[in-house]
C-alpha cells in the first residue's frame, strides 16, 4: 500500500472536519486560506454541536482524490486531448496530441490557452493542487453555468481508451495515474528543531495538519472563548434572598432559561399585585380600607349584575327567537290566505262567508245532519241525492263538494291560526320596545369606575350604542323580514367589572390580612418575591444573553480536545518512519546532482520518542527558521522537482508524467540541467512538458535534438478569435533553420501562384514579410551550419565540442551569403528606402532563387565538413 492509501485509510479515524482538512491540504499545495480557516472552524464548531451552517457540509479525503495505486510495471500514456466543451474560450475542436514515447512539448504565452490545457489536465490527473479552477467563457454571460468537460484518449498496457472528465466529478482512474509536477505541486518540507526535513509525498498533509491548520484553529476558538464576557458583575442588584436572586447567584450553564424567562415576565396582573401590596402595607387603618374596597366589590358585583340584563333582549338568541315568531306569523298569513282562495273556488259567496256568524252556522246545521238527519254518518256526505240540512233539497254534485270545501276551511281554522300569531309578533313587539336597556352607571359609581379604570366609560357607552343599534336593527326587522347584515355587539363591559370587582375583593383580603403582623410577613414576602420579577424583567434579555453566552463557551472549550496536535504528530513521525528509507535518501542525492544543487545533501537523522525509534530525512543547510531565507527560488524549485523523480524511481510504474513550468524563470543557472534531466526521464516513460520560457524552450529543444528520442513540439497560439490553436513544431522565432527554409519554400509556392506583374501595396507588404523571415534564416544558418550552433545567443555557455566541426567558409560562398543578406536588407522595412529610387521588390521567383542560393550555402559548407570528417 502506498504511502497516501496508507494516509487516507488513517483519516478515516479522524473526525469529519478533520479529514475535510486533509483534503483541502491535498489539493492546495499552498497554505489554506483565511477563507479554508474560517469553514473549517464552522465545521468544527458544528462537529461539537455549536452553530449551524445548514449549507456548509465537511467533504473528506477520499478515494477518488488521489491517485490510482498502481501494480508494479504498470503503463498508463496519454495518446490525445479533445472535445473541450465550456474550457475558458477554447474551441471544442482544439485537439491537443501526445508523442507516446519520448517527450511532448507544449510551448505557450500568454493568452495562448497553456493555462486551460494545464488546468485541465491537472484536475483530470488529480494533481495535488486544485485551487486554479477551470472556468467556462466569462466574456459569455450565458455560459456561467455550463460545466467543462473533456474527452482524453489513453492507453493503458497498450490497450486504447477513451476517457471522459467533468469538473467537479471524480476523474477517471486512468488518468490519475499520470503524476503532474508544477510550481504549486511541489514536494514539502518542514524546519523544526534547527532541522529542515524532508517530507515523502503526501506527509505534508499530516504535518501541515498538526503543525499549521490545528494550531491556526486552535488560536481562533482561544481568541472566541477569550472574548466571550460571562461576567455577572452587572446582575448583582438582582442578587437576595428571593428566588430571583438565587438564580442569578447560581447562575451557570446548567440553568434553566425557560424558568428565568418564566420568573422575568410580569404580566399587567402582577404589575396591579405590587402596587396593591404597596399601598396595603403603607396603609395606617388597613380595616378602615378594608371595608370601603368590600362596600366597592359589593357596587360592582351589583352593576356587573345589572350589565347582564340588556342581553337578554339583544342577544343572538333573542334576535334567533324572534326572528322565529316572525318566520311564524308569516307562514300561518301564507296559509290563511290559501284557505281563503280555498273556500272560494272561483265562486261568488255570499258576504260574510267565512266569518264567525258564518262559522256559528255552519256548525249548527253540522250538529243536527249528525244528531237528527243523518246519524252514525259523516258531514257532509260524500254522495249526491243527500239533502241539505239548511234547505231541504237535494244536493247536487257541486253542493257536495262546496260543504266539503267549508268543513276543511273550519277543521283548519287557518284564520285563528294567523291571528295568534300576529298576536305573538305584536307582543313581541311591544316588549322589546318596552325593554329598559340603558346601563349607564349613577354618577357616584361612574366617577368609582374612573378611577379604578380609566377607560372603561367607552367601553360601557360603545356596548349601550351597539346595544340601541341591535335594538333597532329588531324592530325594524318586524316590518321588513330583512335579517341580514345584524349590528355587531361591542364588547360587553361586564366581565371588566367583574374583574374589578374581584381586585377590590383581593384589595379587601390583603387588608385584612395586613391588620394581622402573622400575615403581614407573608405579604411582605410575596412584594419582595414580585418586585425582584420586576427588576428581573428589564435585565431580562442581557441576563438570557449572559446565560447564552455562558453555554456557548462551555460548548467551545469542550472543542479543545480535538484540536491536540500529539497524537497526530506521533502518526506523521510513525509514516515518516516507513517512507523515509536510505533508498530515497540515495534517490535524493542522485536527483539534486543532476540537477545543479549537488551542494544540498541528505542525511538520515534517527531520534527516539516515548520508546519509539523514528526516522527523519534531513536536508543538510544551514540553521533557519525560513528556508526561503537561504534558498534562491530556483533552488527551492529544483528541490521539489528532483523529490518528484526521487520518489518516481522508487515508484516502480512507468506511467507518464505531466511538468507544467518545471524551471523557475529566475534560474539561469539550472536550466539546461533541468531540461537535460527531463529528456532522460524521457527515453523510460512519456513526458509532457508545458513552458512559456523561451530560453528554456532553446535548452531544452537542444537536449532533444543530441538524445535523438522520440518527441512532438507544438505552439499554442490565438488563431480566428480565439486561444488553444495547436500548431506542429515551434514558433517561428525558436525554430530551426531546416523548419524556417521549409517555410519559405511553401510560402514562396503560394505566392508564385498568384503574384502579378504589377504587385499592389498588400502583395509588397507579403513579399518584404518574407524577405524579413529570409534574413532572420539566413542568421540562424550562420550560427548553426557556418558556426555549428557552438555559440547560441539564448545559452550562458559554449558548446565546445562543436568547435571541432567547424569548418569555415569559402571567399564565394562569403559573398553570397552577404548578398543574400544586403538583398534582404534593402527589401525589408527595417530602413527607410529613399522614395526617389521606387525599386521595385524581387518577384516571387527572384524569392525562390534566393531560397535556392541559401540552400546552396548550406549544402557546400555541410560538404565540406563531411570531407574533413572523413580525412581527419
Amino acid at each position: 500500500m502506498t504511502l497516501l492509501n496508507q494516509i487516507l485509510k488513517w483519516t478515516e479515524s479522524l473526525q469529519s472536519w478533520q479529514r475535510d482538512a486533509c483534503r483541502r491540504l491535498f489539493q492546495q499545495e499552498s497554505a489554506l486560506t483565511d477563507t479554508d480557516l474560517s469553514e473549517l472552524y464552522a465545521l468544527l464548531k458544528k462537529n461539537c454541536g455549536i452553530e449551524s451552517d445548514d449549507e456548509l457540509f465537511p467533504i473528506p479525503l477520499a478515494k477518488e482524490h488521489l491517485p490510482v495505486e498502481l501494480a508494479p510495471g504498470e503503463q498508463v500514456t496519454l495518446v490525445a486531448l479533445r472535445d473541450l466543451q465550456n474550457v475558458n474560450q477554447i474551441p471544442s475542436d482544439r485537439i491537443l496530441t501526445f508523442s507516446e514515447a519520448g517527450i511532448t512539448v507544449i510551448y505557450g504565452g500568454n493568452g495562448s490557452g497553456k493555462s486551460g490545457y494545464a488546468r485541465v489536465m491537472k484536475r483530470a490527473c488529480r494533481a495535488r493542487d486544485q485551487s486554479e479552477p477551470v472556468h467556462p467563457d466569462a466574456n459569455d454571460p450565458m455560459a456561467s453555468k455550463r460545466v467543462p468537460t473533456a474527452k482524453f484518449d489513453v492507453k493503458v498496457m497498450g490497450v486504447s481508451h477513451e476517457v471522459y472528465w467533468t469538473r467537479d466529478t471524480t476523474s477517471p482512474d486512468q488518468l490519475s495515474s499520470i503524476s503532474v509536477f508544477d510550481s504549486k505541486c511541489a514536494r514539502s518540507y518542514i524546519t523544526a528543531e534547527q532541522d529542515v526535513a524532508y517530507l515523502p509525498y503526501g506527509l505534508d498533509i499530516i504535518e501541515s495538519l498538526a503543525n499549521q491548520v490545528l494550531p491556526k484553529l486552535s488560536e481562533m476558538l482561544e481568541s472566541e472563548i477569550n472574548g466571550i464576557d460571562v461576567s455577572r458583575l452587572p446582575f448583582d442588584h438582582l442578587l437576595g434572598d428571593t428566588e430571583v436572586g438565587r438564580i442569578i447567584a447560581n447562575l451557570s450553564i446548567k440553568s434553566n432559561t425557560e424558568t428565568i424567562t418564566s420568573l422575568g415576565t410580569i404580566t399587567e396582573g402582577d404589575v396591579k399585585r405590587i402596587a396593591q401590596l404597596e399601598n396595603a402595607l403603607k396603609e395606617g387603618n388597613p380595616l378602615a380600607k378594608a371595608e370601603e374596597s368590600k362596600r366597592s366589590m359589593m357596587r360592582l358585583k351589583a352593576f356587573a349584575d345589572k350589565l347582564a340584563k340588556p342581553l337578554e333582549w339583544v342577544s343572538s338568541d333573542a334576535l334567533e327567537k324572534l326572528q322565529k315568531i316572525n318566520d311564524e306569523k308569516i307562514s300561518a298569513e301564507d296559509a290563511e290566505k290559501k284557505a281563503a282562495d280555498a273556500l272560494c273556488a272561483g265562486e261568488e259567496l255570499l258576504p260574510g262567508t267565512g266569518e264567525q256568524v258564518w262559522k256559528l252556522l255552519f256548525d249548527a246545521a253540522r250538529r243536527y245532519s249528525t244528531e237528527a238527519a243523518y246519524p252514525r254518518e259523516e258531514f257532509p256526505q260524500s254522495t249526491e241525492g243527500k239533502v241539505c240540512p239548511l234547505c231541504q233539497e237535494n244536493l247536487p254534485e257541486s253542493g257536495v263538494d262546496r260543504l266539503k270545501r267549508f268543513d276543511e276551511y273550519i277543521h283548519n281554522d287557518v284564520a285563528k291560526t294567523a291571528e295568534a300569531a300576529r298576536n305573538k309578533v305584536e307582543i313581541a313587539k311591544a316588549k322589546i320596545k318596552a325593554a329598559d336597556l340603558m346601563i349607564a352607571a349613577d354618577d357616584a359609581l361612574s366617577e368609582e369606575l374612573k378611577v379604578l379604570d380609566g377607560s372603561i366609560h367607552q367601553v360601557i357607552s360603545d356596548f349601550q350604542a351597539s346595544i340601541d343599534a341591535r335594538r333597532e336593527f329588531m324592530l325594524q326587522c318586524l316590518e321588513t323580514s330583512k335579517w341580514t347584515e345584524v349590528p355587531a355587539l361591542n364588547i360587553s363591559p361586564r366581565t371588566r367589572i367583574r374583574q374589578l370587582a374581584a381586585q377590590q375583593l383581593r384589595i379587601f383580603r390583603t387588608l385584612t390580612r395586613a391588620a394581622d403582623e402573622t400575615k403581614r410577613i407573608k405579604l411582605e414576602r410575596e412584594l419582595s418575591e414580585l418586585t425582584a420579577r420586576q427588576s428581573l424583567a428589564k435585565s431580562l434579555s442581557a441576563v438570557v444573553e449572559l446565560l447564552d453566552r455562558m453555554k456557548k463557551k462551555y460548548s467551545l472549550e469542550k472543542c479543545r480536545p480535538a484540536l491536540k496536535t500529539r497524537s497526530i504528530s506521533d502518526k506523521s513521525k510513525e509514516f515518516a518512519t516507513v517512507a523515509v528509507t536510505d533508498e530515497l535518501r540515495k534517490a535524493l542525492d542522485k536527483e539534486f546532482e543532476a540537477l545543479g544543487i549537488g551542494h544540498i545533501k541528505t542525511k538520515l537523522k534517527e531520534r527516539s520518542s516515548r520508546g519509539k525509534m523514528y526516522h527523519q530525512l534531513l536536508l543538510d543547510l544551514p540553521v533557519t527558521n525560513k528556508i526561503d531565507e537561504i534558498l534562491s527560488e530556483g533552488e527551492q524549485r529544483a528541490i521539489a522537482l528532483g523529490s518528484f523523480f526521487a520518489e518516481l524511481a522508487l515508484a516502480n510504474h512507468s506511467c507518464g508524467i505531466i511538468l507544467d513550468d518545471p524551471v523557475s524563470s529566475l534560474d539561469h543557472w539550472r536550466r539546461q540541467n533541468v531540461a537535460r534531466r527531463l529528456v532522460e526521464e524521457a527515453k523510460n516513460r512519456q513526458v509532457v512538458v508545458f513552458t512559456h520560457d523561451t530560453s528554456f524552450l532553446g535548452q531544452l529543444s537542444d537536449e532533444i535534438e543530441t538524445a535523438r528520442i522520440p518527441n512532438s513540439t507544438f505552439f499554442l497560439e490565438w488563431r480566428g478569435g480565439a486561444p488553444g490553436c495547436v500548431n506542429d513544431g515551434l514558433p517561428w522565432d525558436h525554430q530551426g533553420y531546416k523548419a524556417r527554409i521549409n517555410a519559405l519554400e511553401q510560402a514562396q509556392s503560394k505566392l508564385a501562384k498568384t503574384w502579378p506583374a504589377y504587385p499592389n501595396e498588400k502583395e509588397i507588404g507579403d513579399m518584404r514579410h518574407q524577405y524579413d523571415r529570409l534574413r532572420a534564416t539566413l542568421e540562424r544558418v550562420i550560427q548553426d551550419v557556418v558556426f555549428n550552433g557552438v555559440v547560441k545567443r539564448y545559452r550562458d555557455w559554449v558548446r565546445v565540442d562543436s568547435l571541432e566541426e567547424v569548418v569555415g567558409f569559402s571567399r564565394p560562398e562569403y559573398e553570397a551569403i552577404e548578398k543574400l543578406h544586403k538583398r534582404s536588407c534593402d527589401v525589408v522595412t527595417a530602413h527607410d528606402p529613399s522614395s526617389a529610387k521606387a525599386a521595385a521588390v524581387p518577384s516571387a521567383a527572384d524569392f525562390g532563387n534566393d531560397i535556392v542560393a541559401l540552400k546552396a550555402i548550406i549544402e557546400a559548407i555541410q560538404n565540406r565538413r563531411k570531407t574533413a570528417k572523413a580525412t581527419a
